[in-house]
């Protein structure tokens, strides 16, 4: 009935239309009821020959979906470092498969260092160091945070690593240098701690030691992968040390005083502590240089490789579901031989029989990307509801759907051409 319906519905809009073009656009409507009315006629058949075109699309859509969302989380968390700020690193900040030996042969940075690039460096707006250990336990009021991100830092550390203090204030420098007894802690940390209250002022216990909250830092909003930055406990470099011990490589942050002077600094700064490291200029860095951009461009690189390889993926699956596209049309092809003589006996043109069963591989097809890209979208769904962002790029979306009918258009020419040929009087006289 609902086909019926817009058929008819099609041929009145088309009523205003010059002769030629009215007959042509009822001709394709008949050639798309025909065609739905072949296809739910076979639904197992269908719905399997569907699969392949299902898979290929629903990869690229959800993988598109994953990528574009991590992007813009990225782009917006990008918390690492804070603007114009740049690392002096003993580890590569992004490492894919074992460190070499001469990588696990660096010395350490120590404080000592940061001290030594700070006079280095006069033209730098600050230079601070950082140094961190993971999966700490913090208790406070009764209660337990679990896996929190602890953080040793010099007086530049909030600015530099784009934590700013909303309640309260950072610690200072004769603080961070002299182990004061004071904490900075995030926004999940004050959460899990004192829920309902404040917790400036208020006693936590880290290790063995009671520290005072002398601040809160600005909810950041957690990242999908990698650090929370509001799961972080910040306290003084020196009292760190005297809790951890100093085996640990201090990461120097350097800030500059404008963008456009990033690279110069960046070029002053290895200058810099190339000498405090007493480096040859034979020898390479034995520590690396990291900034937001350089993190960015990694990244960018990554999700060029897990595009390729999605592309890749749906080339193949396209590739099968084509390949069931043409068997099943070539199947439906000799199923109604006699309806294709009987067709042709009354008049129908070459060109009209093969129009028709080219619209039906194509709408066959289509029926399998759009199923592809409704996959994809809960998918993406399902990453949301588990704080896992992803965004479907509408880019993804037209690729699925126009790669798709490509396939079937592809794949259904051979299978229409072949129904085109059929002589009528031979096709009536087929049993």
């Amino acid at each position: 009935m609902s086909e019926a319906i817009a058929a008819g519905g099609l041929r009145l809009a088309a009523r205003g239309l010059s002769p030629a073009l009215r007959r042509a656009i009822t001709a394709r409507t008949d050639d798309a009821r025909l065609a739905l009315g072949a296809l739910s006629g076979h639904k197992l058949r269908s719905g399997l020959t569907l699969l392949g075109i299902v898979i290929g699309v629903f990869t690229v859509v959800s993988m598109m979906a994953l990528l574009n969302g991590l992007q813009k989380s990225i782009d917006k968390q990008m918390g690492a470092l804070g603007a114009d700020v740049f690392q002096l690193q003993r580890w590569p900040a992004v490492q894919f498969g074992p460190l070499s030996p001469e990588v696990w042969a660096r010395k350490k940075i120590t404080l000592q260092n940061v001290l030594q690039m700070r006079d280095a460096l006069p033209q730098a707006k600050q230079v601070g160091g950082d140094i961190w250990e993971w999966g700490k336990t913090v208790t406070g009021n009764g209660n337990t945070d679990n896996g929190a991100q602890i953080a040793g830092g010099t007086a530049e550390f909030f600015t530099n690593s784009n934590l700013p203090v909303g309640a309260g204030r950072p610690f200072t420098e004769p603080e961070a240098l002299d182990a004061a007894r004071v904490a900075v802690i995030g926004a999940a940390v004050a959460d899990a701690l004192y829920p309902g209250g404040s917790a400036l002022g208020q006693k936590i216990k880290l290790g063995r030691l009671e520290l005072e909250v002398i601040g809160t830092i600005e909810r950041q909003g957690g990242m999908p992968l990698g650090d929370n930055p509001d799961n972080v406990v910040a306290i003084p470099i020196s009292l760190f040390m005297e809790l951890y011990g100093n085996s640990r490589s201090v990461n120097i942050s350097i800030m500059a005083g404008s963008h456009d002077g990033m690279k110069r600094l960046q070029d002053a700064a290895v200058a810099a502590f190339r000498r405090v490291r007493s480096l040859t200029s034979e020898k390479e860095n034995d520590f690396e240089i990291s900034s937001n951009d350089s993190l960015r461009a990694t990244f960018d690189n990554l999700a060029s490789t897990v595009t390729a390889a999605s592309l890749l993926m749906c080339f193949f699956s396209l590739l099968v579901g084509g390949i069931g596209v043409m068997n099943i049309m070539l199947v439906a092809v000799t199923e109604r031989t006699r309806e294709i003589g009987l067709r042709k006996a009354l008049g129908a043109r070459r060109a009209r029989v093969l129009m028709q069963f080219v619209i039906e591989a194509v709408l066959l097809a289509a029926f399998g990307g759009a199923i592809g890209v409704a996959l994809g979208y809960c998918a993406a769904f399902l990453g949301q509801f588990l704080n896992f962002p992803a965004q479907v790029p509408l880019w993804a979306v037209a690729l699925g759907i126009g790669v798709s009918c490509g396939v079937g258009l592809a794949a259904g020419i051979y299978p229409a051409w072949r129904a085109s040929r059929l002589d009528p009087a031979v096709a009536l006289r087929d049993e």
